[in-house]
């Protein structure tokens, strides 16, 4: 992924952050007919590996599961806050001669997947369940499926592991535009897109006029 010093993330916590508030990941294999591409739920366990794991699953009858199987290379893509950054909201400073630009926050994981068996996918399912369904009213919970409802399931479906291997990570938050650009982009976002104005201000935090 093409990137700049200036938008490294702030922290491994940034990174990681990231990828555990979207949850949601594109994910692109290579096989034999070209790549193959799945929208997949993940959860990430940080303390598992030298960068963590991902662990997700998809259908068995989706063609992508074959791959999965086999341990071929995989990307799993996270995107964070992102969004259109007019120059209309740059001052005139003299001129506001600053092009727009999109700004945007996106991980990408590396690894080489490995399935897991029936009680590992069951498992998986479980904690995914309670990531996702944390601190909702009237939670919903994975034994409302009734008698045998895991059991039906779990033949259709292929969980796995994804080992990152290669973690990489870009937050083009405007640190390369002048400050008070920047800071005039904050302002406007903060009522219509607070997540991307917060995480712009995060970013140039450390920055002087």
């Amino acid at each position: 992924m093409y990137s700049k010093p200036e938008f490294e993330p702030l922290s491994r916590d940034d990174v990681f952050g990231l990828i555990e508030a979207a949850a949601f990941a594109t994910v692109v294999t290579a096989g034999p007919q070209g790549l193959v591409v799945s929208h997949l739920p993940f959860v990430l366990d940080r303390g598992k590996g030298r960068n963590g794991t991902l662990v997700s699953h998809l259908a068995r009858a989706n063609p992508h599961s074959a791959l999965i199987a086999q341990g071929s290379g995989t990307v799993a893509v996270f995107q964070g806050p992102h969004g259109y950054i007019s120059s209309s909201w740059y001052p005139r400073n003299p001129v506001r001669d600053s092009a727009p630009t999109w700004n945007f926050a996106v991980v990408h994981c590396h690894g080489h997947p490995v399935p897991l068996d029936d009680h590992g996918t069951a498992r998986h399912l479980l904690q995914l369940v309670d990531v996702l369904e944390k601190d909702r009213p009237d939670r919903w919970r994975m034994r409302e499926l009734g008698p045998g409802g895991m059991e039906r399931r779990i033949p259709h479906i292929i969980g796995f592991d994804l080992p990152i291997e290669r973690l990489e990570a870009k937050f083009k938050m405007g640190q390369d535009e002048r400050l008070y650009d920047t800071s005039g982009a904050i302002d406007a976002l903060e009522e219509g897109d607070p997540a991307l104005a917060a995480m712009m201000k995060a970013h140039n935090a450390h920055r002087q006029d």
